[in-house]
């Protein structure tokens, strides 16, 4: 797996800073809100316009291969077509792939393409193209960040040119779900090998939108893709995409009609946007989530109890009210309630009779001190400000060392912390939260916690085949990791996305991704 700074740490920096400002006063019991509105007549889509779509930092590469920041994919949902699609409640269905079989025991995946598809520059989409794409996403001298979702692959082959079949090495039941997001995103193999090195500022996919142009830290240009294969689709000719790494400067883009569409809304500014008839919005659980990772391998952490000590300490309703609004919800495991491996009775009480309880098991009676790390923004700082406040008040002393983002990445990977701030932007399946965070040796597993019945829970909830089953070793397992503390869960950061009137056909998913190939505008 690539290390947590590739695929989390970018997101987190995202996420970090959407994150102390998105919210819904009624987020836990009502998780889905959108704007009031009275019923409309349908129209027929427009074809033609150009949508100003704001985001709130810049692209960092256009190649899906090479890709770990979470803001990339804004562009990569609407230049290449995954494999399998996501539906608006995150199940996979068909898309490039139109359907296939699971054989040998669950390690045989036999995947048929659709006909007639054609990339961008022409040349056709087939599985020798897939096949291509995974022999250079596998090649360890390419040091590609989806080589790991790929490391189970023991053979590919091409029966015909519609259809590729892959065989694992064991079962992985997560293998679909994959394919919905950049390993599923297949490039033109022309243009590859044309562009080299440089083909992140030159992608060629088969998606409803073709690249044109790419100004760093000012604007992206994408123009309807003619030989998409949905015909009549896209309506759009052109989207102009604008990085606004101001969350409050982006807001206010889209109120004053710069932009159509921003990818996030303070939180503050949620309660407002809903009695605002002259915008839309749509609030929804994500994936994601912020924590704290704590060092089991160094003091004080090393010691269950103090651990524990914090998971009770810390009262998320008050951090959910004070920094998002109301608009999250407090996190106790990896699984959001957009994930169907979510429960809400897995969760710990807020208390600090509790939380001293567990420090006199530690030997601790009157507290211990340790160091936070965390990203060096107002927001981070304003929670870890809150976060300290809490542990005061059962004589945990905690500093706060903000850093540079470079610089807690590393030293979480290399385990230089005795505790971080971070997080996840989340995917759909459940393995992909928690597999390489758990299990030991695990990848993105910076707190090095190590238990053997985690292990084999994890293990056989990827191998499972049955979606129930699956669930109740994830439910063990998650009971497990959440008692023992090596991540301290913080808050679920909902999706709010908010757009003009003029936009039509535009739904927010849970994973924040904005799909703009039914989007019209008038």
């Amino acid at each position: 797996m690539a290390s947590k700074t590739a695929w989390a740490l970018a997101a987190i920096s995202t996420l970090t800073i959407g994150l102390a400002g998105c919210g819904s006063s009624s987020a836990q019991s009502s998780p889905t809100s959108t704007s009031s509105s009275s019923p409309q007549v349908a129209q027929a889509p427009i074809s033609g316009g150009t949508l100003n779509v704001g985001i709130d930092s810049d692209f960092v590469t256009l190649n899906p291969a090479m890709s770990s920041a979470l803001i990339d994919r804004q562009a990569f949902i609407n230049i290449f077509d995954p494999l399998l699609k996501l539906s608006p409640t995150m199940t996979v269905e068909p898309n490039l792939v139109t359907h296939w079989t699971i054989t040998n025991g669950g390690k045989t995946y036999t995947l048929f393409l659709r006909h007639g598809v054609k990339f961008q520059d022409g040349t056709p989409f087939n599985a020798q193209a897939v096949i291509y794409n995974w022999d250079w996403e596998m090649n360890p001298a390419n040091a590609s960040p989806r080589r790991s979702n790929l490391a189970l692959v023991q053979s590919l082959s091409a029966p015909n040119p519609y259809e590729v079949v892959v065989n694992l090495k064991a079962p992985y039941s997560a293998f679909l779900s994959i394919l919905t997001g950049r390993t599923g995103m297949i490039s033109s193999p022309t243009a590859m090998k044309k562009w080299g090195s440089a083909y992140g500022l030159h992608p060629v996919g088969t998606g409803p939108f073709k690249f044109v142009q790419w100004i760093k830290n000012d604007h992206m240009i994408l123009e309807k893709n003619p030989l998409y294969w949905q015909k009549g689709k896209p309506y759009l000719n052109k989207i102009v995409y604008t990085p606004i790494t101001n969350p409050v400067q982006e807001y206010n883009a889209l109120v004053t009609g710069q932009v159509n569409v921003i990818d996030g809304v303070p939180f503050q500014d949620v309660s407002s946007l809903s009695s605002n008839s002259s915008l839309k919005y749509a609030e929804k659980p994500g994936l994601g989530y912020a924590d704290m990772e704590l060092n089991t391998q160094a003091a004080p952490f090393n010691n269950v109890h103090n651990r524990e000590a914090i998971n009770y300490a810390i009262n998320r309703e008050a951090l959910n009210q004070l920094l998002y609004f109301g608009h999250a919800i407090p996190a106790y495991t990896q699984f959001s309630p957009a994930s169907w491996a979510y429960d809400p009775k897995i969760r710990v009480p807020f208390s600090d009779t509790l939380a001293k309880e567990q420090l006199v098991k530690a030997g601790n009676p009157h507290g211990f001190s340790f160091t936070l790390l965390g990203d060096n923004d107002p927001i981070t700082i304003q929670e870890m400000q809150a976060i300290q406040s809490e542990l005061a008040k059962v004589g945990i002393t905690m500093h706060i060392e903000p850093v540079d983002f470079t610089t807690l990445l590393t030293d979480a990977i290399n385990g230089n912390f005795q505790a971080d701030l971070l997080g996840w932007s989340g995917r759909p399946d459940p393995d992909q939260n928690s597999y390489a965070f758990d299990t030991t040796g695990g990848s993105f597993n910076d707190p090095r916690y190590s238990n053997p019945e985690v292990d084999s829970l994890l293990l056989k909830a990827r191998e499972a085949s049955s979606q129930s089953v699956r669930k109740q070793y994830y439910d063990q397992a998650a009971a497990i990791v959440l008692h023992q503390a090596p991540y301290i869960f913080l808050e679920y950061t909902p999706v709010i996305q908010a757009w003009s009137p003029s936009v039509h056909g535009f739904t927010v998913y849970p994973d924040g991704l904005m799909r703009f190939s039914d989007v019209w505008i008038k």
